[in-house]
């Protein structure tokens, strides 16, 4: 049986099904959630399915997440979406619980559930997604679930610029626009700024450093961002503004979230940082990884272990 009649079958003889996804929502995660979600929902009528995720502000178009009691994880099926580690996980209430199928495509270094579906080598979570809605019987799914995927293929991939984005990556795309979705008013929603965050990205390019071989970062403190009125994520997703500058290769942003916990995102353009983040605690791909610490004096030193990649 391949792995997607399996997670049929599994999602078939559940009655109630939870989506969980990871801490610090991303445009993959809950694209995944609400594709799977209303994938689920529309193909099988006598489902209770709900999905559980962290509000972002720039992704409010796809909805908010759903209500969900403690009583109802004891009866669930429980799936995991675009999550590599079980304890980043948004919902803590998945912890203890045995009846969990984890699907993903980050390094799979911690294996949990009893149905582990990951494939590394996609562009994102949402494209697996759709794999799976493309593989399975009497298929139905809603346009909020086809706009959710699309969202979630796109900003993961780095709209479609990412070396994870291959021939049939596009093609889903196509498909995904041939059943309805409007590409350019979701790629316009993205788009979007305001007067604070454009001030803002003014800082971000003022205050950049590069260290002697070559890695651009810029360090980004709450006071920062209540000065310019911009959200932490808002502000995290600066880090494309540090990216394709001649001989900067890798670049970090890094955004103090609050006292005690500093979070670096790490991305690069071909040299693979992936290992670097994982001495230090983190993990993701191979260009593009995160980082959580608790000082500025570890920071420093996550930048010279960069700097010497670059170095060698």
């Amino acid at each position: 049986m391949n792995i997607y009649r399996q997670i049929y079958k599994e999602i078939k003889k559940n009655n109630k099904i939870i989506i969980v996804t990871h801490l610090r929502a991303d445009g993959d995660c809950i694209g995944s959630a609400i594709g799977l979600r209303e994938i689920i929902k529309n193909t099988f009528k006598d489902k209770d399915v709900k999905a559980s995720y962290e509000y972002v502000g720039y992704l409010s178009y796809l909805g908010k997440c759903d209500e969900i009691e403690d009583k109802e994880f004891d009866e669930a099926l429980i799936i995991s979406v675009d999550n590599a580690n079980i304890t980043r996980a948004n919902d803590k209430r998945i912890l203890g619980h045995t009846n969990v199928i984890k699907i993903d495509h980050h390094p799979n270094h911690e294996p949990f559930g009893y149905i582990n579906f990951v494939e590394e080598e996609k562009s994102s979570c949402a494209e697996m997604i759709f794999d799976f809605f493309m593989n399975i019987p009497n298929r139905k799914i809603s346009l909020r679930g086809l706009e959710a995927i699309y969202t979630g293929i796109m900003t993961d991939s780095g709209f479609l610029k990412y070396n994870s984005v291959t021939g049939d990556t596009f093609k889903k795309i196509g498909m995904l626009y041939d059943m309805g979705v409007d590409g350019a008013k979701i790629r316009n929603m993205l788009d979007e700024v305001t007067i604070d965050e454009l001030k803002f990205k003014g800082y971000v390019y003022e205050h950049m450093e590069s260290t002697p071989n070559g890695v651009l970062y810029i360090k980004i403190s709450p006071e920062a961002r209540e000065k310019y009125n911009v959200e932490y994520d808002e502000a995290s997703n600066m880090v494309g503004a540090l990216a394709n500058v001649k001989e900067h290769p890798i670049w970090v942003l890094i955004n103090e979230y609050k006292k005690d916990e500093i979070r670096c995102r790490v991305r690069s353009l071909e040299i693979p940082i992936n290992g670097v983040a994982q001495s230090f605690g983190g993990g993701g791909h191979a260009l593009a990884s995160g980082i959580v610490v608790k000082d500025y004096e570890t920071v420093d030193k996550i930048l010279e272990a960069l700097d010497n990649l670059l170095k060698k």
